[in-house]
């Protein structure tokens, strides 16, 4: 029998022969003498649907993975099987059990939290997947709790899977490789076994590699990933078949195309490279929206130019950052993508709803928990017009007199549904009473009625899939929970439940076979493409090798690998991720685009990956880089139009500037008819509101008694920065939120608001710099060592106190979260702050924190002959220790809040030049953000001659006659605010304006595009 390894160039022809070779078996209904063995889905779906384009139809096309192999040797056994909710749910049992008799006493304070939980499983599955037995790992591991607790967590559950007679997915595969031990001729009615495309196996397919080659049949690896120099995963594989006993075949090489020649250089120690190609392009992205609206149109362009669909593909390199958006674009479009687009269960309305009832009873009939249960529209109490005046009474806690007897009529269905859900019970019990819910309100005929409304099919797919999958998921708790659970709470019901939902997913729309590829690095090898996209080539992005969790770090992959943990170490992650890298790019044919974006952090550079970099420096010369910008979306060349919408713009574009053809009307209103119609009616608007007069369009308020009304309003008033700002931005928002105080009924209860978590961080950030006032001086003028992470509880109590101010229980589990997390962000942000003290040259100490203006004392803005009142609170302020010069410090939970010069001169902010006006009796040299979710001072405002700040922010210097300048500009704007708001003018005129705008369902103006 043979036993050969080929090991050959990119896309040589031995994968061919091996696919014809077994071809000519299915021809001859020989299909079950072979097993062809594959890396991933994704190659099995395309080999299946050749064979079938070949063949036709076939009773056996034994094409496999490692897993399937693992499902044919069991299916005839009788095993229960667990998956990985019931899994966690045995890890958690067997923790509580260990932790009650306190064999867990470093990891107790955690060992209840479902991510310690999922984490601990994870280990277990990792280390089965290692073949190592728990008696292995507790006999090597260092003599540490850390180690000690993990491995005892481990002993404990593997006893109780052998006392229930249970097998995880890990232990599938040792209990197959057993199997494969004790049967030695599982194997021997198979003529050959192929196994395509793999450069490294895990421990157990080696071992049932192993087992196979023990077999009578012959095995044959295809290896095309051989180099001149090649990667050590794949040497190491090598190594192994070698010491197996195969032969090693290196294929002849062949003549090669440019992007094989390519993928053989990348990451090579000599500095060979290869000539310019004009067929690879750089696409440079101010955001990913941008990113994938580029490549839709070059898409398009190679469609036109006779390239078909399937003859394409998109690799994301950081899937989890694109895959929403490109179905989005796609969508937009219009371009067919070969992957289902999928949602997970969590995220459908029906679910959501279904799941808001137990919560109802979880949460003892909390006010968030009635307000989500009124709300159903899948589990209906009352009819819809009921439902959202219920809504509003709940929400403002003013119920009307006439209202009442149906509300209580409501509470009254509410008591009776959540006392039909037991507190605690049998799995199944609990499973029976949601079943019992759904059939209650007859939730298939609901889906019905809807679609019989709206008549949406993809929607109505999309719930009957979703009520079908519901349904499998509480059978499998009825039928199996009881193998875990005596008795569950109903807490852990939901978060079994949960577990379950966001696992499973349901397909929106089916994928076009004849549609676009999308891969990712993972299952990208094994094809080949006359065009190939490989977008997300962000630094920080791709390649990912981090991959570790508190347990799997750097500085312990020794330990483990000790231990026989077949853990990886930073290099080698980073070793395995350029092998893919390079097999994707050796599966282009013609044209090669690579594309990055910036993250969405504000003011972030888009940075290429290195794994970019590395391609770009192997080839001779400049490779093109195209910038995609806003100004992408504003297209004047009519053969870069892509969408409707993109033409309709043009049109308008061209209207404006008197050069569009009546035909091009034409053309577009064939195509639609009404976005032009939209159009003519907000010019009609707009020219009506700037004629003189009233009229309904103008956002002029004239009436007389109105304007004195406003004047009344402001005679006395002090004015806050955030008030006038409010105008600044956009007129008519100031007119609903600040004067007629029209209040959003808010579909999110929030019971922890933005307000609340500034005001906290503020107040613990004053008490913090206050009582170590002295230590951090110390520190940061080199008189003494202060370590901020020793300070952890305090900030942590401090959060803890002032929450609790609040009247929330802070014991529970997510309210526990938020205040850890907040301590946590609190302490980087300090840590940050000290790190950034220390590195200025010339010393400079926080000097006072919440410093008000214009409450005690009067603060009068000065402009002409105007003296205006404002009122504020400084964040906070430093000194120089040698000078009297002093920095302003505003504090922003996220960069989102960051504002440049720019923005002051426009009269979007004004308030660190009100700032600096209130302390005229400072010498203030610069005004800060201190952004606290990510540590950094941003210096916005500075004295151009402060060389201890400026140096690497040079955009933020002024000198004072460009600060007095702007400080004027600043004042103007103040002026101009108030003279409107008195005059009445509250035009729908914004000069910045948000999606999410609180009034954007009742203004005329449209939601800008945001990317």
């Amino acid at each position: 029998m043979e036993r050969i390894a080929y090991v050959g160039p990119y896309n040589n022809s031995r994968s061919r022969e091996l696919f014809y070779r077994s071809l000519e078996y299915l021809k001859e209904n020989k299909g079950d003498r072979f097993y062809y063995i594959l890396p991933n889905g994704k190659l099995l779906e395309k080999y299946r649907m050749s064979f079938l384009k070949e063949v036709g139809q076939t009773f056996d096309i034994n094409l496999f993975t490692f897993d399937n192999i693992v499902d044919r040797l069991l299916r005839d056994r009788f095993y229960i099987s667990i998956d990985e909710e019931m899994k966690e749910g045995l890890v958690a049992k067997t923790i509580l059990q260990l932790k009650k008799n306190n064999h867990l006493p470093y990891y107790k304070d955690i060992s209840s939290k479902r991510g310690f939980v999922r984490q601990v499983s994870n280990i277990i599955g990792l280390a089965k997947r290692s073949l190592i037995s728990p008696e292995d790992y507790l006999r090597r591991c260092p003599d540490k709790p850390f180690y000690k607790e993990i491995g005892l967590i481990y002993q404990e559950y593997e006893k109780k899977l052998g006392t229930l007679e249970l097998l995880d997915r890990e232990e599938s595969f040792l209990k197959s490789l057993e199997m494969l031990r004790n049967n030695k001729c599982f194997f021997d009615s198979l003529d050959f076994v192929i196994i395509d495309y793999f450069f490294d196996f895990r421990p157990q397919e080696l071992e049932i590699l192993k087992e196979m080659t023990k077999a009578n049949c012959s095995i044959y690896i295809n290896m095309p990933f051989n180099r001149d120099e090649n990667f050590n995963t794949f040497k190491e594989t090598l190594d192994i078949l070698k010491e197996w006993g195969f032969d090693i075949v290196e294929e002849e090489k062949k003549a090669a195309n440019y992007f094989e020649n390519l993928a053989s250089l990348l990451f090579t120690e000599g500095e060979k490279r290869l000539d310019i190609n004009p067929n690879i392009q750089v696409i440079k992205a101010s955001s990913t929206y941008l990113e994938i609206k580029k490549i839709c149109e070059l898409i398009k362009r190679k469609h036109a130019d006779g390239v078909q669909l399937k003859d394409m593909a998109l690799v994301l390199a950081s899937p989890d950052r694109y895959m929403d958006r490109i179905f989005q674009v796609f969508e937009e479009e219009g371009i067919p993508l070969s992957m289902d687009k999928e949602t997970s269960l969590m995220e459908i309305p029906l679910i959501k709803e279904l799941v808001h009832i137990l919560e109802v009873k979880k949460n003892n009939r909390d006010k968030t928990s009635i307000i989500n249960r009124v709300k159903s529209n899948f589990f209906p109490l009352c009819p819809r017009e009921i439902r959202e005046a219920a809504e509003y009474m709940l929400r403002k806690e003013s119920i009307k007199a006439s209202f009442q007897d149906e509300l209580d009529r409501l509470l009254s269905i509410i008591d009776e549904e959540t006392s039909s859900i037991p507190d605690r019970g049998k799995p199944d019990e609990l499973a029976k009473a949601v079943m019992d819910l759904i059939k209650k309100y007859d939730v298939a005929g609901r889906i019905l009625d809807i679609y019989n409304s709206i008549g949406d099919y993809d929607l109505f797919n999309r719930d009957l899939a979703a009520l079908s999958k519901v349904k499998e998921i509480l059978d499998k708790i009825s039928r199996f929970g009881h193998i875990i659970y005596d008795e569950i709470s109903l807490e852990e019901f939901i978060d079994l439940l949960e577990g379950y939902l966001s696992q499973e997913v349901v397909v929106e729309i089916v994928g076009n076979t004849a549609g676009i590829s999308l891969l990712t690095p993972v299952n990208a090898r094994g094809h080949k493409f006359k065009v190939l996209f490989v977008m997300g080539l962000s630094q920080g992005d791709y390649p990912k090798v981090d991959s570790h969790n508190f347990f799997f770090k750097e500085n312990n992959i020794k330990t483990l690998k000790k231990i026989g943990i077949d853990v990886k170490s930073y290099h080698e992650i980073l070793d395995k991720e350029s092998l893919m890298f390079s097999t994707i790019i050796s599966s282009c044919l013609d044209t090669l685009y690579l594309s990055y974006s910036q993250p969405s952090t504000e003011d972030a550079e888009a940075i290429p990956s290195i794994f970019l970099d590395e391609l770009l420096n192997r080839i001779q010369g400049k490779v093109d880089v195209e910038v995609v910008d806003m100004e992408y979306l504003l297209k004047d060349d009519l053969a870069k139009l892509t969408t409707n919408d993109e033409l309709s713009r043009y049109i308008l574009s061209k209207y404006q500037a008197g050069s569009c053809e009546d035909e091009l009307f034409h053309m577009y209103n064939s195509l639609d008819g009404l976005k032009l119609k939209e159009v003519s009616e907000s010019v009609f608007c707009e020219v009506t509101r700037i004629n003189d007069g009233f009229n309904e369009y103008s956002g002029l308020i004239g009436d007389s008694a109105i304007i004195e009304d406003l004047k009344d309003i402001h005679r006395d008033k002090v004015y806050s920065i955030s008030y006038l700002e409010a105008y600044g931005k956009c007129p008519y928002y100031f007119l609903l939120n600040n004067i007629l105080k029209i209040e959003e009924m808010e579909r999110e209860f929030e019971d922890f608001t933005p307000l609340d978590r500034g005001a906290i961080n503020h107040e613990v950030l004053e008490e913090y710099y206050t009582v170590y006032k002295k230590q951090i001086e110390d520190h940061v003028l080199g008189r003494g060592e202060f370590e901020p992470e020793g300070t952890y509880d305090f900030i942590l109590a401090r959060v803890k106190e002032r929450i609790k101010s609040l009247a929330v229980d802070i014991d529970k589990p997510l309210w526990k979260l938020r205040i850890e997390n907040n301590a946590t962000i609190l302490l980087d942000f300090i840590k940050a702050d000290l790190d950034r003290l220390m590195k200025l040259k010339e010393k400079v100490l926080p000097y006072d924190f919440e410093v008000a203006f214009g409450r005690d004392e009067a603060f009068k803005v000065q402009i002409g002959d105007l003296e205006i009142p404002f009122t504020g609170v400084i964040d906070r302020i430093d000194k120089y220790v040698e000078e009297d010069k002093y920095i302003l410090i505003d504090y922003k939970s996220s960069t989102g809040g960051v504002r440049g010069i720019s923005h002051m001169i426009s009269g979007l902010s004004l308030q660190l030049p009100i700032y600096i006006l209130s302390q005229e009796d400072k010498r203030v040299v610069a005004a800060m953000y201190g952004v606290l979710s990510t540590g950094d001072f941003k210096l916005v405002l500075g004295n151009s001659e402060e060389d201890n700040l400026m140096k690497k922010t040079k955009k933020a210097a002024l000198d004072q006659d460009q600060l007095d300048q702007l400080i004027i500009i600043c004042k103007d704007h103040i002026k101009s605010y108030i003279d409107s708001i008195l005059e009445g003018d509250f035009s729908i005129n914004p000069k910045e304006c948000s999606s999410y705008c609180i009034y954007k369902d009742i203004c005329r103006y449209k939601e800008i595009l945001e990317v």
